[in-house]
């Protein structure tokens, strides 16, 4: 009967525990199931209040749109001094604030204010929306200007576009015609060659008036006389194939193509400089300096002028030349009968003309507000950088084979062909009436160069990433716009002779397969967007307001 006792009273103990354990457990799943219940619903708060805080913003956001229309409607009605322009943003945003009263706080700030000589009038908006409780905030970040909106976007075109292969483009594009895209780069070496790859990649919104069509075979051509899109062939697709058709597809857009044509030709007459009449330099006068300080010459170069600056005006009756290492200072105006050619260091108070071509590189300045016109064509040279501080108006073409670096604008009547540039002292704005083409930058080099610029051409734009490595921070607009790349290594293998002696050509050769990351890219084109905050000089202006979306935070 012990025994039996005992039994039992183990027994008892066991199912104690067997509660006491379950117990412990129960109590804990509930504690566990509580806490998470606190924090998904702290989690669901947090994320339905910054949902509230985003619509907040939007919200003060389409008003400013509006106000922005109705200033614009009076603008194209009458002339607006940039003094009441302010005034009429201004009291827009008081407006609005006092509409929004509690729920977000809108600061306005000018920024430039219209009465410099570029005309620019730029206000900065700043849009802050309590999160909740939170202590944190929502900011939104916009800009109201008068810049062109042509450099609101990162590709903008009024025609097509053509994105050959798998270039990289983030950000707006805004597309006039059609859109075609293939998976098959082109570059010419010796006659136009491919390369297969991946599509094209967008990482943004996408506006296409027209149709979209795909071209994913071989093509068949290899001249170099007719357009390489005569070479694809083209077949329609729809935005349910984006998937396929784009490695990164696009966000589509409905919006209306507004962005006005720049008429750079007309912009470069209303700049022209010419030779003045009635002075006359005879060939066989020595370099010479009148009492007003004003210097004279026939072929002058800095030897003759000596190390002192010129007072007054220099006046070259025939080519002016500042070698390397040499340096040129000159007070007033300087006039260039013929050919200017800048290796070292030229530096103009005034303005500049002349009336041949230029040869440019080393640094060449101009003073505050003013500009160079050259007549003739422009080189400028891959001897050395070109670091310019002013505006360049150019009558004929542009070649460049070396960097620029400036925050300023170069116009060209005719076409620009650019190899081996970039750009690091802001943002150069290259705009022409004729084709721009950009090809042999950064060869071969697993590295992408960066160039801070944006593009404009009134005629073709084409752009080449396959033995190039480039990315582009600025944006681009073309008539036409075409863009070629691939991704990950090119080589530019040496073919020998029979014997593996003699080096009797080179051939292109690429990383197989092809990286599937779209920033491998050798063409990348990325909206810079505080170009809009920082405008280089010289960039064109409208009479009208744009509003642009700079950044959105949360702090």
């Amino acid at each position: 009967m012990h025994v039996l006792r005992e039994e039992k009273g183990y027994t008892l103990v066991t199912v104690l525990l067997i509660f006491a354990v379950a117990a412990i457990i129960t109590v804990s799943l509930v504690s566990a199931s509580v806490s998470t219940f606190k924090t998904v619903k702290v989690s669901e708060t947090g994320t339905q209040d910054k949902l509230n805080a985003e619509m907040v913003a939007d919200e003060a956001t389409a008003l400013i749109e509006k106000q922005v229309d109705s200033i614009n409607s009076t603008i194209a009605n009458g002339t607006v001094m940039p003094s009441q322009l302010i005034s009429m943003l201004q009291a827009a945003i008081t407006s609005i604030q006092q509409q929004k009263n509690g729920k977000c706080s809108i600061a306005y700030k000018t920024l430039k204010d219209g009465t410099a000589p570029d005309g620019i009038v730029l206000g900065k908006v700043t849009i802050t929306v309590p999160i909740g409780k939170s202590g944190k905030t929502l900011t939104k970040v916009m800009t109201l200007s008068t810049v062109s909106d042509v450099f609101q976007y990162t590709a903008v075109t009024p025609s097509n576009m053509y994105l050959y292969g798998s270039p990289y483009i983030i950000g707006d594009v805004n597309i006039g015609g059609n859109l075609y895209v293939s998976n098959y780069g082109n570059y010419v070496e010796g006659y136009t060659k491919y390369i297969q790859t991946y599509y094209p990649a967008i990482n943004g919104t996408l506006t296409v008036k027209g149709r979209y069509f795909e071209a994913d075979q071989q093509p068949v051509g290899t001249g170099t006389s007719a357009p390489v899109y005569n070479f694809y062939s083209w077949k329609p697709f729809g935005p349910e194939s984006f998937s396929r058709y784009f490695s990164v597809a696009p966000v589509v857009k409905n919006r209306q193509l507004t962005v006005d044509k720049i008429n750079v030709g007309d912009m470069i007459t209303a700049k022209a400089l010419g030779w003045p009449g009635n002075l006359k330099i005879n060939s066989y006068d020595s370099y010479n300096i009148d009492k007003y300080g004003n210097a004279f010459g026939y072929d002058v170069t800095v030897s003759q002028v000596g190390s002192q600056p010129i007072k007054g005006n220099l006046y070259v009756g025939d080519d002016l030349t500042v070698g390397e290492n040499k340096s040129l200072t000159v007070n007033g105006d300087l006039y260039v009968k013929d050919d200017l050619t800048v290796k070292g260091n030229l530096t103009v108070k005034g303005k500049i003309y002349v009336g041949g071509g230029a040869n440019l590189n080393g640094v060449l300045s101009t003073g505050e507000n003013q500009y160079i016109y050259i007549a003739g064509n422009a080189t400028l040279s891959e001897v050395s950088a070109l670091n310019l501080n002013g505006v360049m108006y150019v009558n004929g073409s542009l070649t460049s084979s070396g960097d620029v670096n400036t925050n300023g604008s170069i116009y060209v009547r005719g076409d620009a062909d650019v190899e081996n540039f970039s750009n690091s002292s802001g943002t150069l704005i290259l705009l022409c009436d004729g084709n721009i083409k950009l090809a042999n930058n950064n060869l071969y080099e697993d590295r992408p160069k960066v160039i801070d610029a944006y593009l404009y051409s009134n005629r073709d734009l084409f752009i080449y990433g396959i033995g190039s490595n480039l990315k582009i921070n600025g944006g681009i607009y073309g008539n036409t716009i075409s863009l070629s790349a691939s991704r990950g290594k090119t080589v530019n293998e040496p073919i020998y002779d029979w014997f593996k002696i003699i080096i009797i050509g080179y051939k292109l050769e690429f990383q197989n397969p092809q990286p599937a990351d779209p920033a491998k890219s050798r063409l990348t084109v990325n909206f810079k967007k505080d170009m809009i905050l920082n405008p280089p000089k010289g960039i064109p202006t409208v009479n009208k307001v744009t509003l642009k979306e700079i950044n959105t935070s949360v702090q």
